[in-house]
């Protein structure tokens, strides 16, 4: 069984999120969006998103403001 796991930096540090373990990539995705918002990062944009090493089960999400977010499948 696949699943996915997540790992964010928001306003340039690392948090602890309380759910990092997701059944699908668009989950994670939107839980992040969820989590900038309730921490009052409204106009948050993904940049670009990209593969890390050349693996394409652990995309990174750049985002506006020093945000980014890593899920990758497990």
């Amino acid at each position: 069984m696949k699943y996915y796991t997540l790992e964010a930096i928001v306003q340039g540090r690392p948090v602890k999120l309380k759910r990092s373990m997701f059944a699908s990539r668009s989950e994670a995705v939107n839980y992040m969006f969820d989590y900038y918002e309730a921490h009052y990062l409204y106009n948050l944009q993904v940049r670009d998103e990209y593969p890390i090493d050349d693996n394409k089960h652990r995309i990174e999400y750049y985002c506006n403001f020093n945000n980014r977010f890593i899920i990758t499948r497990n």
